[in-house]
């Protein structure tokens, strides 16, 4: 398989400690995908970089990955999203700063990369969107999955129904009290006969397949160190399973054995 993952690459700083590791949503995903997909298929990253010092670590941190590396490297800053880390290990976003990401075009070769793929996924959220219009342009015969990273903030229906048609998979990380958008999510599953699904941290995931649910419980840890990147972790244990023929309760039990694992360490890998 030819999976292509675009979007972010960026430093994860953490405060107050002013930690800096190499994360984004599309590289967690990408990292997690070499090793949980089997050795033989082939793991694309499509993003941009500035070039400040951020951009170094993040091209370092790809040295020797694994991971076919199209990234282009733009005037500017390369993506930093802050992070606190409450004392339960919930990670509280505080601001994130896209740099070149924000107004990254995709080019000739990685469009031509993305039309090959068998499997195309990305993430979205408000600093990013016409860079997923423009992506969600291009087509490709292959599954293409969405993790909608401001759901949990901001549900934007309106987003998600103007490409739904272009979408088969799509991740949410909510919480279980978001019980109106957790329905909704679960209607346009069924409306559009999708495969929708809910990360709920704690409370497990939901999977929403046309009109059929499927739900998993979160594998208990005895202590939760960061919870970041554990959505990314999640999808990727997920995928690495469902895209090789395994049906959808057992990925869903891959992508918690996987999360679980993450969340219990400081960083996303």
């Amino acid at each position: 398989m030819n999976i292509v993952c675009v979007g972010d690459c960026g430093i994860d700083h953490y405060l107050p400690s002013n930690d800096k590791f190499f994360g984004g949503i599309t590289a967690n995903f990408a990292r997690h995908a070499r090793g949980e997909f089997p050795a033989d298929d082939t793991i694309h990253i499509i993003s941009a970089v500035g070039d400040d010092e951020g951009a170094s670590l993040v091209l370092s941190s790809l040295e020797d990955s694994g991971i076919e590396c199209h990234i282009s490297r733009l005037s500017g800053t390369t993506p930093v999203q802050f992070i606190e880390v409450q004392p339960d290990g919930e990670r509280k976003f505080v601001r994130y700063e896209a740099g070149v990401l924000g107004e990254f075009q995709i080019g000739d070769e990685e469009r031509r990369v993305i039309q090959r793929s068998d499997l195309l996924v990305a993430p979205v959220y408000l600093q990013i969107v016409g860079l997923f219009d423009e992506l969600m342009s291009i087509r490709t015969s292959g599954l293409t999955s969405i993790d909608f990273a401001d759901f949990l903030q901001h549900p934007d229906f309106e987003l998600l129904e103007r490409h739904i048609d272009s979408i088969d998979i799509g991740f949410f990380g909510l919480s279980i009290d978001d019980t109106a958008t957790i329905a909704r999510i679960k209607d346009l599953a069924k409306q559009y006969e999708k495969l929708f699904i809910v990360t709920l941290g704690a409370s497990g995931s939901r999977a929403y397949h046309g009109d059929g649910q499927f739900e998993c419980p979160a594998d208990p840890i005895d202590k939760v160190i960061d919870t970041t990147g554990a959505g990314d972790a999640f999808a990727a244990g997920y995928l690495s399973r469902y895209c090789h023929g395994h049906g959808i309760r057992e990925s869903l039990e891959s992508g918690a054995r996987l999360a679980a694992l993450v969340v219990q360490r400081h960083g996303t890998i």
